[in-house]
């Protein structure tokens, strides 16, 4: 009998610290998984990834391979006589071709417009996503309506999506928009991107402001939030906590990382592009390698692109490997499109 009391006594620290070894092991695999260097993997950018229209500003790039094999580039614009404000009321999202994903990309057509008086996104299309999902085209976006002061159309933006047999549609649009701000987001609730997930949901990073705020009032700070839903059409549920709320960010795009076993999003803070990670998609932190670039891009010719604004960063893959880092720049009035090749890392 005392024999099996010192048995029974030991046995419930035993299994103490065999679960902090199972905790410790899982805990420091996971941050070793944790290698996704996006920074050093930026090789120079070159002219053929610059792309730019004559009467237009563009913006808002990311990569899609089609079934012809040929590269295309989904990405919103609105036209340069419409100045810097033009993209609330303007803007329109197009695709562009090349043969290689590093470009050089041209035009080929509109994809989505406003849909015009009497819908939720009436006045124009912005930001978009495009992705594949189970052999559909799912073209993710924002859209405005009319206000009396541009803060009131500000106010007005939310997400929708269309979607089509085709990358060149025609994109049938959702009837109402998909995501509402709630907490933790208000006012807005923009830049959509979304990713399947191992267990067959789908996750959303969506941005709006971290406070409510009257449409006369300046905008405060931006956060991050995270939604889920079964199906790529939603509806998507809006989680408490959100992926990023101790600074002011916008644009996150998002995806999960099979061969390391966890999710990645890039971001811009202003003055760098960052990159966030999550084991499980619900708890976000600071990867790794955090800082993926400043606001300077090397060029092949040896001279540095140094925008004042680079942001709606974006990253292509190709057979699960990071292939091209693609973002907007704006360099004095010009809004334009750039797609650096990455290369191993």
């Amino acid at each position: 009998m005392a024999t099996t009391n010192r048995i029974s006594f030991r046995m419930p620290w035993i299994a103490v610290a065999l679960a902090f070894v199972v905790s410790l092991f899982t805990v420091v695999n996971a941050a070793d998984s944790d290698t996704l260097d996006l920074g050093a993997m930026m090789q120079p950018l070159s002219d053929a990834g610059i792309y730019r229209e004559a009467d237009y500003h563009t913006w808002c790039p990311n990569i899609v391979r089609g079934g012809d094999g040929r590269f295309y580039i989904i990405y919103s614009r609105w036209p340069k006589k419409t100045g810097d404000p033009g993209w609330l009321t303007d803007s329109e999202i197009a695709v562009a071709v090349a043969d290689k994903p590093e470009g050089p990309y041209r035009h080929l057509q509109v994809l989505l417009k406003g849909a015009g008086p009497g819908h939720w996104d009436e006045l124009m299309a912005h930001n978009p996503k495009l992705y594949v999902f189970g052999g559909k085209y799912y073209l993710y976006y924002i859209s405005s309506r009319p206000g009396p002061t541009r803060g009131h159309i500000r106010d007005s933006q939310r997400i929708g999506v269309a979607v089509s047999d085709s990358i060149f549609g025609p994109y049938r649009r959702c009837e109402r928009s998909l995501v509402e701000p709630a907490a933790p987001i208000y006012n807005v609730a923009v830049n959509p991107a979304v990713t399947a997930t191992p267990d067959g949901g789908y996750l959303m990073i969506v941005k709006g402001d971290l406070l409510p705020k009257k449409p006369t009032e300046r905008v405060g700070q931006r956060v991050q939030a995270v939604a889920l839903a079964d199906s790529p059409l939603g509806p998507f549920r809006l989680l408490p906590d959100p992926a990023i709320a101790d600074i002011d960010t916008e644009d996150a795009a998002v995806w999960h990382d099979r061969k390391r076993g966890r999710f990645y999003a890039v971001f811009h803070a202003h003055t760098y592009i960052g990159l966030i990670t999550s084991e499980d998609g619900l708890h976000w932190r600071r990867a790794r390698h955090y800082e993926v670039t400043k606001k300077e891009i090397p060029r092949t010719d040896g001279t540095v692109l140094q925008p004042s604004r680079l942001e709606r960063p974006d990253v292509y893959f190709e057979n699960g490997k990071p292939r091209m880092f693609c973002a907007g720049a704006k360099v004095g009035r010009d809004y334009f499109c750039v797609l650096v090749s990455l290369g191993t890392k």
